[in-house]
């Protein structure tokens, strides 16, 4: 089997291809789950004043 010279670089730019979407797809579900948990801890905390004042 024959491999072209430039394979070699094609190679190279898939993997980093691959990292880079990898990449992005754990930095966006990573800020989907921090604004998640942190909406309920906002909800919380202005419940908690609003008790306080009553």
């Amino acid at each position: 089997m024959y491999f072209d010279p430039g394979i070699g670089s094609l190679i190279i730019q898939a993997l980093i291809g691959i990292l880079a979407v990898g990449g992005g797809y754990f930095a966006a579900t990573k800020t989907k789950l921090k604004n998640l948990f942190s909406r309920h801890k906002k909800i919380d905390d202005e419940k908690q004043k609003h008790d306080d004042e009553l």
